[in-house]
């Protein structure tokens, strides 16, 4: 066991590749999804990046307080700023204990005893740089995450939906587990770190290529998958993009349809403009604004505004956000990000694309209930990233051979069936 989870990996896809042969798998129809799974620590074991962050920011207001009396009583010239590190506090508290030692200051603790004021500056300075080491210490932990695990360092407080303590969704230390089924098997799984399934689609497609040697064509995810970066990654690398984007199953919902002054409900006529409820076409374009994305790639968000400002307009409070403060309706608009989801929204309107939408429901949440519900498997026992894709990867092999069993009882019954007849 301390060697398998350098090997794991190998072992894994190399039965996976087995298996595919056998079964005749076509792995480049697949099904994506990912779950939390819970890890082996304490519930109330959280460290938040936010919270640190915030500590921070007042322990710097005190040091800054602490080192300029110190200047002030005793002329030194310690430099003061916003930001400090640990070790510049440890440096001055060493050289107050040397100062302390040098001119014989008694150091005192206990009841009844008086201390010396360069002690008590000591005292509460080295207290500063414990608490300060220890806040960069978690940081360090936290690395690019928001949150971490006191018991198991690699493990996020992730919301989950169900909660067997308070029975409702809160935060627990998680791991969030990706896989792709393809006829019953499931063909690759990883484990992250992150919390949102958005920034695992690349990552876990580079897993399979690396692994098979290609890239698959119609890998189906939900709406979780279907981002700006996602589809440009899948253009890319000759995927189709059979992933839903955030509000596809919005766009034929009857009460989403309802809400008149929401943009996506709004037609668009012939020179591609927006027109509001009122007739209003919003031709006026304002400006561009220009970022990068979480991945490095541009996104450019056209802003454009009624020619009158919504001036009149009957409706113009129900239409416009309480955030709204320049006081008139505005509409902005990402054009490759249109051109995206339409074509998202053609492949999956296909015959083929309604068939994958279809087999991903049963598919991928069919591998999870078996995983959870039949196989009992709602928690790690291990911790530690390495362990714990370990045991998650055995998980996966057992469910695959189990599949495999199932599959060949099936192939005997059938040609038992043949020779009979």
């Amino acid at each position: 066991m301390k060697d398998l989870p350098e090997n794991i990996d190998d072992i894994y896809f190399d039965i996976c590749k087995k298996l595919i042969r056998k079964t005749g798998t076509d792995p480049n129809i697949q099904f994506v999804d990912g779950t939390k799974i819970e890890a082996n620590a304490h519930k109330n074991s959280f460290v938040y990046r936010k919270r640190i962050e915030n500590a921070m920011e007042k322990l710097y207001s005190d040091i800054s307080k602490e080192i300029m009396s110190l200047n002030i009583s005793y002329g030194y010239s310690y430099q003061i700023s916003n930001h400090y590190c640990s070790l510049e506090i440890w440096f001055i508290v060493q050289y107050l204990m040397e100062v302390m030692v040098h001119e014989n200051i008694t150091i005192e603790y206990g009841k009844g005893h008086h201390r010396s004021d360069m002690q008590k500056r000591y005292d509460t300075l080295i207290g500063y740089a414990m608490r300060l080491t220890e806040y960069e210490l978690w940081l360090n932990v936290i690395g690019e995450r928001q949150s971490c695990s006191k018991s198991d360092h690699d493990a996020t407080f992730m919301a989950t939906k169900w909660d067997y303590y308070n029975r409702s969704g809160v935060t627990r230390p998680c791991y969030n587990i990706q896989i792709a089924v393809s006829g019953g098997l499931i063909v690759n799984c990883e484990v992250y770190q992150n919390p949102g399934d958005t920034t695992t689609w690349a990552p876990f497609m580079n897993r399979f290529h690396d692994k098979y040697g290609y890239y698959p064509k119609n890998p189906a995810a939900d709406a979780g998958y279907g981002s700006y970066d996602n589809y440009l990654f899948n253009i890319c690398h000759g995927i189709n993009l059979v992933q839903k984007f955030p509000m596809y199953g919005k766009e034929k919902d009857p009460a989403f349809k309802k809400r008149t002054y929401n943009l996506l409900n709004w037609p668009v006529n012939k020179d591609g403009f927006k027109v509001c409820p009122e007739g209003r076409t919003f031709s006026i374009r304002e400006k561009d604004d220009y970022r990068n994305t979480r991945c490095g790639n541009l996104m450019i968000t056209q802003n454009f505004t009624e020619p009158r400002h919504c001036e009149g307009c009957p409706h113009k409070n129900e239409c416009l956000s309480k955030f709204n403060k320049c006081g008139y309706r505005k509409v902005r608009r990402n054009v490759v990000s249109e051109e995206l989801q339409e074509e998202a929204r053609k492949q999956l309107g296909t015959e083929e694309g309604k068939q994958l939408k279809t087999q991903r429901t049963i598919q991928a949440e069919g591998a999870f209930g078996i995983i959870k519900q039949d196989m009992k498997f709602t928690r790690f026992h291990r911790r530690g990233m390495k362990n714990v894709k370990m045991e998650f990867l055995l998980v996966c092999l057992g469910y695959n051979l189990r599949k495999y069993h199932y599959w060949y009882q099936r192939q005997l019954k059938s040609d038992l069936n043949k020779q009979m007849s």
